[in-house]
């Protein structure tokens, strides 16, 4: 910016920008990683690493380790089974059988706002609008060993539905969001 009685750029203004140019430059280069292997044993060592996070979640499973702990899932087989009979229920069209796998009250995000639906009753009375054909395909096609796991949950589609544990002990684990129209916000 100019300062107006001069024409000069203000060095305050100047310096600041100055700055913040520098500090997202550094911060680019450190997120891109500087370094690089020092031997060939260590570039080795780093793809194996790549491989292994590379697994599927069936192959996690059976090496003894719990991919959802991330999710705060503590029982990896459990979540399975949940997952399972969810699948099957919305397949059969089974809205009883689906509302008894929800932690509520269930979040459903749509281009008209969020609702939380409080009930089973609630959820079986307004189950063809909340399962939509796009949430429903969503499962369908969704591989177990697929799935994307992060701390907020585990995702299915593109985010159609999410699943959680609770903190109960022991652990109940459901549906806890159910997003429509992904893609077309």
């Amino acid at each position: 910016m100019k300062e107006p009685s001069s024409g000069r750029f203000a060095p305050v203004r100047l310096r600041s920008r100055l700055l913040s140019a520098v500090l997202i430059a550094l911060t680019l280069l450190a997120s891109a990683g500087c370094g690089s292997a020092s031997d060939n044993n260590s570039a080795a060592d780093s793809g194996d690493k790549a491989v292994k996070t590379g697994l599927l979640i069936s192959d996690k499973l059976s090496a003894g380790e719990n991919p959802f702990l991330t999710a705060g899932i503590d029982d990896p087989k459990k979540f399975q089974e949940v997952f399972g009979a969810v699948k099957a229920a919305i397949a059969r069209g089974d809205k009883a059988e689906v509302a008894n796998h929800i932690l509520y009250p269930l979040r459903v995000n749509g281009a008209s706002g969020t609702e939380l639906i409080q009930t089973r009753g609630e959820f079986v009375k307004q189950y063809d609008a909340i399962m939509t054909k796009q949430v429903r395909n969503a499962i369908a096609s969704q591989s177990f060993d697929q799935l994307f796991i992060n701390y907020q949950g585990v995702m299915v589609g593109n985010g159609e539905i999410w699943f959680a544990g609770s903190a109960d002990k022991p652990q109940v684990i459901g549906m806890i969001a159910i997003n429509h129209d992904i893609g077309t916000r």
